[in-house]
Formats: structure tokens, C-alpha cells, sequence
């Protein structure tokens, strides 16, 4: 049951930026700043909606932004930053599919497992990939506290080419989602795993009590 505990991490992180990609997020944390450049909150927390919008798999994509407006009539959104978005929206989307197509493949593995007598590997393996996920939020929450210029840069690094992540300050994605909404969403992120990991742990270890009470 390897396959199940090296899933656990990376999809309690996944389930971690489900709950934060919503609207009701997304609209709380743009209006907790403001834009030095004078854009409204409530006219940031629309563009910060649409952006969201634009990345969701089913949606019409970055056609939304393409429309989008500023205050004195001009487009939000230039080329390069809808290209950016682009990349966004493959990206998270990827991770979704991904997320779901591991949880299918794992939980028809632990189904068939569980009909033998191997039925405890799965919540050991449960069990094992909780604490992985613990044991790497030790590492990795103090890099995103500490030094979270470094983790935002080595994370687009890996997943976007070049520079076309890269944007000045009077960029409309760098407006409406400036450096402190990704420091929230870090750390949001990371809190949230954690006390997946927690409750996944403690429900293994129950289950694996439950069974040896049964059998012993």
C-alpha cells in the first residue's frame, strides 16, 4: 500500500487549495488590501473573482479576462498576462484531474485489498501517509514563513517556463493579487493541510485500534 500513503500528501494539499479557490475566499482576501495604484477594492475583488473564474476546468477560460475592464475603459488584462493565466489554469487544472484519477486508482486498490487478509495495510498506509504529510509541513511551513520569496519563486520556477510568471507592480494580476494575498494563500494552505493530516491520523490509528480490538 505504498501507492496510498505516497497520495495522502500531495492530495490533502490538493483538497487544501479546493477550499481556497472559492469566491467567498478569494473575495475576503482581496478586500483585506489595497491597491497603491488607487483600483477599488470592490472593482480588485471582481477582477480577483473573474481570475479565479478563469482557471476552473469547466468555465470559459481566460475569454473571461479578456473583457474585463478597468475604471477609465482600457483592458485589464494584457497579452502577457493572459498568457500567464493561461498557464494557470492548466496547471491547477492538472492538479485536479490528477488528485482525482490517484484517489480513484487508490481507492480501488484499498477495496480490493480490504476483501484479504492484508485489510489492516490500508489504514497503516493511511496511517504512514499522515505523518509523511506532518513530517514534510516541519520542513516546508518555515520556509514559507521565513523565506517565502524564495518558495513563491522556486514553485513558479517549476511549474511555468522562463519568466512569464514575472510582473511590475502596476500589472493588473499583481494589483489584484499582490504579494500578501499568496502569503495568505500559503498559509492557509498549509494550516488547512496540517489539520487534514491530524484528523486522517487520528481516524487511522482508531481504525487500526478498532481492528485489533475485533481480531485479538
Amino acid at each position: 500500500m505504498i501507492a496510498v500513503a505516497v497520495v495522502v500528501p500531495p492530495a490533502l494539499v490538493v483538497n487544501a487549495l479546493r477550499v481556497l479557490a472559492t469566491e467567498t475566499f478569494t473575495r475576503w482576501e482581496v478586500g483585506r488590501t489595497n491597491d497603491p495604484n488607487g483600483l477599488s477594492r470592490e472593482h480588485r475583488k471582481e477582477l480577483a473573482v473573474l481570475g479565479l473564474e478563469s482557471i476552473r476546468p469547466r468555465s470559459s477560460g481566460v475569454q473571461l479576462l479578456e473583457q474585463a475592464r478597468l475604471p477609465d475603459g482600457s483592458r485589464a488584462f494584457d497579452e502577457r498576462e493572459l498568457s500567464h493565466m493561461r498557464d494557470v489554469r492548466r496547471v491547477f487544472g492538472a492538479a485536479l484531474l490528477a488528485q482525482l484519477v490517484a484517489l480513484a486508482a487508490v481507492a480501488a486498490l484499498a477495496l480490493a485489498l480490504f476483501r484479504t487478509r492484508l485489510r489492516a495495510a490500508v489504514p497503516r498506509a493511511l496511517l504512514a501517509g499522515a505523518l509523511a504529510t506532518l513530517a514534510v509541513a516541519a520542513l516546508a511551513v518555515p520556509v514559507i514563513l521565513l523565506g517565502f520569496d524564495g518558495f513563491f519563486t522556486r514553485f513558479h520556477e517549476v511549474f511555468f517556463q522562463g519568466d512569464s510568471w514575472r510582473f511590475s507592480d502596476t500589472d493588473t494580476l499583481i494589483r489584484v493579487y499582490p504579494e500578501a494575498f499568496w502569503v495568505d494563500v500559503s498559509r492557509f494552505a498549509a494550516a488547512l493541510t496540517v489539520a487534514q493530516a491530524i484528523l486522517v491520523a487520528v481516524a487511522a490509528w482508531l481504525w487500526l485500534r478498532a481492528m485489533r480490538r475485533r481480531h485479538g
